[in-house]
């Protein structure tokens, strides 16, 4: 519970930045950094059964970052998992539905850290030295659609396809699973916070 609630402090300090954002040039680099231009809440994927963080966008809105805390209770998975990620995307196809609405699609990676139980990013010294890889930290690609308003580009919807990089080299090594088996589904929604398009007077093309 200590990790979760020290999590829960630093994405509402990130959610928080903005509101001190002001001023001279010191101030306004401040506010680029740590006031996040969204906040994103997430249902399944490989971020547990629900997820909540913070997303900013590119100045050529091209790129999207962003930090998640996800959690996964024992009740569903037999594991209590808490999970942190990094995340970054890059839009590849951009479509115009009206007006007030634009259509992208994605693609990008997590990297993931689990906490749960025997997950570690260096194993103790009683299992074989190099026999195992570090099982808590891992990348997690994924290919996204979502759809949102050109006047608020921070405000969008979403639907991800991922893995997970062992998942993928299990299915390249040994083909003991289809590789529809290592793919999963989740959904997403943002809320603004500090919108980019509408700061410069720009909207998706």
């Amino acid at each position: 519970m200590k990790t979760y609630h020290g999590i829960m402090i630093i994405i509402f300090l990130f959610a928080s930045g903005n509101i001190f954002a002001s001023g001279n040039k010191d101030v306004k680099l401040t506010k680029k950094l740590f006031a996040p231009d969204y906040l994103n809440f997430q249902y399944a994927g490989n971020l547990g059964l629900g997820s909540v963080g913070v997303g900013y966008i590119s100045e050529n809105e091209k790129h999207n970052f962003g930090a998640s805390y996800g959690y996964l209770p024992s009740s569903v998975n037999g594991a209590e998992v808490h999970t942190v990620s990094a995340k970054g995307a890059f839009n590849f196809k951009k479509h115009k539905l009206s007006e007030k609405a634009f259509l992208n699609g994605y693609m990008g990676t997590n990297l993931l850290y689990s906490i749960t139980n025997n997950t570690y990013l260096k194993f103790p010294g009683y299992f074989p030295s190099d026999y195992y890889f570090a099982n808590a930290l891992h990348f997690a690609p994924f290919l996204g659609v979502k759809i949102g308003s050109r006047k608020t580009i921070s405000k969008f919807s979403y639907i991800e396809l991922g893995t997970l990089d062992y998942y993928l080299f299990n299915r390249i090594k040994y083909r003991r699973s289809k590789f529809s088996d290592s793919l999963n589904l989740c959904m997403g929604l943002t809320f603004p916070l500090n919108d980019p398009g509408k700061n410069r007077g720009n909207q998706i093309d």
